[in-house]
């Protein structure tokens, strides 16, 4: 007999996750169906990193809103999440300054603690750092990492803990429609049933997405991760995004730092690809962009590397929508920087499934038809492409 739920959720990483907690604390019965095991696409290896610094103003918002999460954890969802209080600084080169400007004040409007400070200033805030190439940085002190997935597996507890199941090492093979509204999927363990899917597949959600009838311009996007020993010189760092080096970091924990390039990165693997070796030129490129901010770091050395994968969208934001036959939603193309918003995500989510619009931010800007439209989403102070 077909088991029949009041919703399905393809996908336990931190979103889908995220979703079904939202959804089951409202009283719905659920049904979590993963390919894998928890967090064993994007959000396991995902960086970490919160902070609100966008140069699109929803997705500060989704941000900021999360973490108002982040920081009450065991309160709002309960278990933990594994938040790091580190600050954050966002350097830009110095002909994005009137953007830095720009952002920055439009992030003090929704209230978030932020402030553009002066190359000088970084350095007293963290000495090691050489600052020869911008004039002044976006901070935010309460700004820091969390554990990807320990948050992940809080959310799908706490889920549980309303009635949720999860249902492991199985792949999703069809998407049953009848009368223009989904009704169910088939998957390699067997048939369920319910009028609402929502598409959180990661890398695989293009794919899915198809099997209902929508096409999503998702391509995989694969970026190598790299954690290295900090040398005692080099004392503590904040979590940064380096828009002028075109890398990232972040402490992790008192010896080593997780660093990355923001340029580089393969597109277009299958989302089945499991090769976890990074590219051959990797680690010196990288190791040289970040002893050009951290000169000290010269003293450290490699302790580890792993890859990573998510999916991509034109504009690199995501889609998060009700889209083909009624009943079936998206919420996928996160491109990399989807674990921070995670939990506003489910919550607006959650609201466009139940009461047909999402109430805590308007997410009607990342609909699928603009992308046919060619209306790509851009910031009023723009940086570019996160990944070049």
């Amino acid at each position: 007999m077909t088991q029949i739920y009041d919703a399905i959720i393809i996908g336990a990483g931190v979103v889908g996750n995220s979703i079904a907690f939202h959804l089951a604390e409202r009283g719905l019965k659920l049904l979590v169906i993963e390919r894998k095991s928890v967090a064993s696409g994007a959000t396991g290896r995902s960086s970490g990193l919160i902070r609100m610094h966008y140069d699109l103003e929803i997705e500060s918002r989704f941000a900021w809103v999360s973490f108002q999460y982040f920081i009450n954890w065991r309160e709002r969802v309960g278990g933990e999440c594994g938040f790091i209080r580190t600050g954050f600084l966002e350097i830009e080169p110095r002909h994005h300054l009137d953007q830095l400007r720009g952002n920055v004040a439009m992030h003090q409007r929704m209230g978030i603690n932020t402030s553009v400070i002066s190359a000088d200033d970084v350095r007293k805030l963290v000495p090691s750092f050489s600052t020869y190439d911008f004039d002044f940085a976006a901070y935010e002190p309460d700004s820091g990492y969390a554990d990807p997935s320990l948050t992940a597996n809080s959310f799908l507890n706490a889920a549980k803990a309303c009635g949720a199941t999860l249902l492991q090492d199985c792949a999703v093979k069809g998407i049953q429609i009848s009368g223009g509204r989904v009704t169910g999927v088939q998957t390699t363990r067997g048939d369920f049933a319910a009028p609402i899917v929502v598409n959180a597949g990661g890398v695989w959600a293009g794919h899915i997405a198809t099997m209902a009838g929508v096409e999503v311009p998702l391509s995989v996007w694969t970026h190598d991760v790299a954690f290295l020993h900090r040398p005692p010189a080099v004392g503590f760092h904040p979590a940064l995004i380096d828009g002028s080096l075109n890398m990232y970091l972040r402490p992790e924990g008192s010896a080593l730092t997780l660093a990355a390039l923001k340029e580089g990165g393969m597109r277009g693997e299958s989302p089945d690809e499991e090769n976890e070796r990074v590219a051959p030129d990797f680690l010196d490129h990288l190791i040289d962009k970040l002893c050009q901010r951290i000169p000290a770091m010269e003293e450290g050395g490699p302790h580890s590397t792993h890859v990573g994968r998510d999916g991509l969208t034109p504009d690199q934001r995501p889609v998060l929508a009700q889209a083909g036959p009624d009943g079936f939603y998206l919420a996928c193309g996160f491109s990399g920087t989807g674990f921070k918003t995670s939990p506003a995500v489910g919550a607006c989510m959650s609201e466009l499934i139940l009461e047909g619009r999402a109430q805590t931010i308007d997410i009607s800007l990342f609909n699928l038809e603009r992308f046919t439209r060619g209306e790509l989403l851009k910031g009023d102070f723009d940086y570019g492409s996160v990944w070049k």
